[in-house]
């Protein structure tokens, strides 16, 4: 993970907080609701202040949340004490065990890593899913010319890059959509891979 993002996080975590609690991702539910493992052991990956992580467990799937951000973690555990989140991030997510997740959430993350985590985060991701799990990531490119919003990284993913890693291990790719958020004249692309 970048670590001028993670610092601009824990920085910014109360107005971040206050802006991830007014927006909801209703496309990234109706993927969930569609094409995730119903009950299924699920990881919401870079969860911040746990508002998906939360909906999930709603949602009857057994979800806990790991993000780079402590102060963002702060936020999420007060909000929702009764969910599990955890310390932790791409490319490595130690404190995570191989094929232990049905259901896999990685939204507007992957665009935080610099190119040379990037394709470690991928191979991390494929090795958490348990055989025939279900991933869901999102992800956005910017506007600005050095790929920063406000110290945050949207390193630019080459979709075609992105998914020849998973059709490479035999994924099958459920949903490759883009989504135009004309409010900020940018480009949602959103996936749905099956192992």
């Amino acid at each position: 993970m970048d670590q001028q993002t993670i610092e601009t996080y824990d920085k910014e975590a109360a107005s971040i907080a206050q802006l991830h609690s007014t927006l909801v991702p209703e496309r990234i539910y109706e993927l969930a609701k569609q094409f995730f493992i119903q009950d299924g052991k699920t990881l919401d990956v870079g969860c911040g202040i746990g508002r998906d992580t939360n909906w999930l467990c709603q949602q009857g799937y057994q979800a806990i949340g790991t993000d780079a951000s402590d102060s963002m973690l702060t936020y999420a555990r007060s909000l929702y004490p009764e969910v599990d989140f955890i310390l932790d991030y791409l490319p490595n997510l130690e404190t995570q065990g191989e094929a232990a997740f049905d259901n896999i959430l990685c939204s507007a993350v992957l665009m935080h890593l610099n190119d040379a985590d990037f394709m470690a985060s991928c191979a991390r991701l494929f090795s958490l899913l348990a055989e025939n799990g279900v991933l869901i990531a999102s992800f956005r490119g910017t506007n600005q010319q050095d790929n920063r919003e406000k110290g945050k990284l949207y390193n630019p993913i080459a979709v075609d890059d992105f998914l020849e890693f998973f059709t490479n291990r035999k994924c099958a790719v459920l949903i490759n959509e883009s989504v135009a958020d004309n409010s900020r004249g940018l480009v949602w692309n959103n996936f749905v891979i099956k192992k």
